[in-house]
């Protein structure tokens, strides 16, 4: 293809948005290699839940975190045992040791306020501890799924079963296990990845700063489930198919997905250049919008600026 030049140059501009699926024969075929340079950048004020995957069968004796690295298997108060296996579930939910009591369960409740390791509360949450003082010993469990009004603890009790799951109704807590309901330790924020069904939202797609160097093309993206993973540009100029593919990593700040795309990438071509826009949300759902521009090197009397507000 000859090189050509864009200084100077003047941009004619036609979009075609589409949401979902788009036909086969105009998808970018996607190079998973380069999805790891994604930039997400997120301020303090948008913190997303981290995905919750529940725990529904026992774990396996090579899980260290209920097995050799468990601190009340290590002290011999291994499973079948419900503290070691709640903090050796917690560990397996957060990836580190918990700071979480090591003796009895009726200490965990008030070991956590003393030193205020975890926030706690008296409503249930994913992923939290619930504590109960009753009988001897006290009893602690894990919150695996929350539905409607339903609670699915799982758990193991001491010299007994090795692991279990079941389900209460909010509120009768202390009628169930052994009594006394103190509340739950939440020892992280998060969300079930199986319950978020809407795809992220794609809208106000533009291209700025054209220049002889290049384009950037940006998006307004959110997600109001698991939030907004990463956003992917791929694009390529249609002559001779899509021979110069590049996929481009978006750079997300707040709710504005971004990238830069550089004509050197492209053999420094003129014509027509189509841009796919894919937003992923940490369930794995997708959208998809479809920009085509034509660079036209100077032959259109128009100057470029924007394409201003695109709604999708």
């Amino acid at each position: 293809m000859k090189k050509r030049f864009f200084k100077n140059a003047c941009f004619s501009i036609a979009f075609i948005l589409f949401l979902g699926l788009l036909p086969g024969a105009v998808m970018a075929e996607e190079n998973d290699s380069n999805n790891s340079a994604v930039t997400t950048t997120v301020g303090a004020a948008q913190v997303l839940p981290a995905l919750y995957s529940a725990r529904m069968t026992a774990p396996g004796t090579d899980n260290p975190c209920f097995y050799a690295d468990n601190a009340y298997y290590q002290g011999g108060y291994g499973m079948p045992n419900c503290t070691a296996y709640a903090w050796g579930r917690a560990y397996e939910i957060l990836g580190t040791k918990p700071n979480l009591d090591t003796g009895n369960a009726n200490q965990w409740w008030d070991y956590n306020l003393s030193n205020r390791c975890y926030p706690c509360g008296s409503t249930p949450k994913l992923g939290a501890i619930i504590c109960w003082g009753g009988g001897s010993s006290g009893h602690v469990a894990v919150v695996e799924s929350i539905v409607d009004n339903v609670v699915t603890l799982s758990e193991s009790t001491w010299s007994g079963i090795l692991f279990r799951t079941y389900s209460y109704s909010i509120g009768a807590e202390d009628a169930t296990s052994v009594g006394g309901f103190q509340g739950y330790i939440y020892i992280g924020d998060y969300v079930d990845a199986s319950s978020d069904i809407t795809p992220p939202v794609l809208s106000d797609v533009q291209v700025t700063e054209a220049d002889e160097n290049g384009f950037t093309v940006s998006c307004a993206v959110s997600d109001v489930g698991t939030g907004v993973d990463k956003v992917m540009f791929p694009v390529w100029t249609d002559k001779d198919g899509q021979d110069d593919l590049v996929w481009y990593p978006g750079t997300i700040s707040g709710n504005t997905a971004s990238c830069r795309v550089l004509y050197a990438d492209h053999n420094g071509e003129a014509g027509d250049y189509t841009i796919h826009v894919y937003a992923y949300d940490k369930a794995g759902l997708s959208t998809t919008a479809a920009v085509s521009m034509l660079a036209d090197n100077g032959k259109s009397t128009e100057t470029f600026k924007s394409i201003g507000d695109i709604k999708v």
